[in-house]
């Protein structure tokens, strides 16, 4: 999906404009040791970054989702877990060892579930907050990694089939993330919140650093 990092503020921007049009009233509520489900929008600007043998990847800006159960401790500290995943076009610079470098393109899948800690400044209403993260990310870079087999098998619908798997380099890896933003609390039961965030990925060769601008919807149950 092509979104330009303009028309993401747009929409940032319009959602936290909204929020600051409500009545105060509305906006003055407990968060304290209640639960919410958050649906997170992350914006990731295009990147690059090197890695050994100067092999390099750019990687194209895209959209991301995912989900989130978070529980507010008290007004000020919530704990919780976040799934989300991404899919980014990539180009690539692959160097053999003996020093031959050949071009990759491709799509680049990745998945991360962590456990978040988000702090905010204030009780309730509008407020600023910081969030940490550890977690575990999976990346599949389609990069064919070996040779393919072929399986064949009656299917009860269209009969006979034989399809061919090839496997892919992939990776799992140790990941931490920082953010920083501000949160509006729009009623009893819904919140938005923007954010700039920053993922390191933990390889045991590079580790590469990816932004990301978050807009979460917040339901509280």
């Amino acid at each position: 999906m092509k979104l330009t990092f303009r028309k993401f503020g747009i929409v940032v921007v319009g959602a936290l404009a909204g929020a600051l049009m409500l009545p105060s009233t509305a906006m003055a509520q407990s968060r304290a040791n209640t639960l919410e489900f958050i649906l997170p929008i992350i914006y990731s600007p295009s990147s690059s970054f090197n890695g050994q043998g100067g092999s390099k990847a750019d990687l194209a800006a895209d959209l991301s989702a995912g989900f989130g159960i978070m529980y507010n401790l008290n007004n000020h500290l919530q704990l919780g877990g976040m799934f989300t995943w991404n899919t980014r076009s990539y180009n690539a610079t692959i160097v053999s060892t003996d020093g031959t470098a050949r071009k990759a393109s491709g799509t680049l899948e990745s998945s991360t579930l962590a456990f978040n800690a988000t702090y905010y400044f204030m009780p309730s209403g509008v407020t600023p907050f910081v969030s940490g993260g550890i977690g575990s990310t999976f990346i599949d870079t389609n990069i064919p990694n070996g040779t393919g087999s072929t399986a064949c098998w009656w299917d009860p619908w269209y009969g006979y089939i034989c399809d061919t798997y090839t496997p892919t380099k992939t990776q799992t890896a140790v990941s931490y993330s920082a953010g920083a933003g501000m949160r509006f609390d729009l009623g009893r039961g819904f919140s938005v919140q923007g954010s700039y965030n920053k993922i390191w990925i933990d390889y045991s060769k590079s580790k590469p650093e990816i932004d990301g601008w978050k807009l979460d919807l917040v339901f509280r149950m």
